[in-house]
C-alpha cells in the first residue's frame, strides 16, 4: 500500500494512539517474555511520531508510524529514524481496545503478520501496553 494512501487514513486513528504507553505483556514466537527484561519503559506516539524510552529515560529508539485502520487486523507501519530500527520500516498490526494498545511485529522484518497468533515462519513479537497514567514517574 503506497505511504499517500496510508497517511490518508492514519489521521482520524492516530489521535487515539497518541500518548504514553507502558508494556504490560509481552511474547517472543508464542512464549512470554517477562516485561521488566523489555528494554522499553515506555513508548511514546504524539503527532506521527514515536519514541522508545528506556529504563533509564533515555530516548534508545525514533522515528514515525503511519496507521490505516480500514484493514483486518488494522496496520501500522513504524519506520526507524534513529537507534537500532534507523533505516528499517517494521509492518506491523494492533488492536486498540479502550486503554489497551497491542502491536505485533516479525523481529525478523520480514512480511507482516496475518494476525496475533504465532507463526512457524515468522519470529513475532508481541507486546501489550496500557496507556500511563503519569510519565516518567
Amino acid at each position: 500500500m503506497r505511504a499517500a494512501t496510508l497517511a490518508s487514513t492514519d489521521h482520524a486513528r492516530r489521535h487515539q494512539l497518541e500518548g504514553a504507553w507502558v508494556p504490560i505483556a509481552a511474547s517472543v514466537a508464542g512464549s512470554r517474555v517477562a516485561v521488566d527484561e523489555l528494554r522499553v519503559r515506555y513508548l511514546l506516539l504524539e503527532a506521527g511520531g514515536y519514541s522508545i524510552i528506556d529504563r533509564s529515560n533515555h530516548v534508545v529508539d525514533g522515528g514515525r508510524y503511519l496507521v490505516n485502520e480500514q484493514l483486518t487486523p488494522a496496520t501500522l507501519d513504524i519506520v526507524g529514524r534513529s537507534g537500532p530500527h534507523a533505516g528499517r520500516t517494521m509492518r506491523a498490526i494492533y488492536e486498540l481496545r479502550d486503554d489497551e494498545l497491542t502491536v505485533c511485529y516479525d523481529l525478523e522484518g520480514g512480511e507482516r503478520p496475518a494476525n496475533m497468533q504465532p507463526q512457524e515462519d515468522q519470529l513475532l513479537l508481541r507486546i501489550t501496553y496500557t496507556r500511563a497514567a503519569i510519565l516518567f514517574s
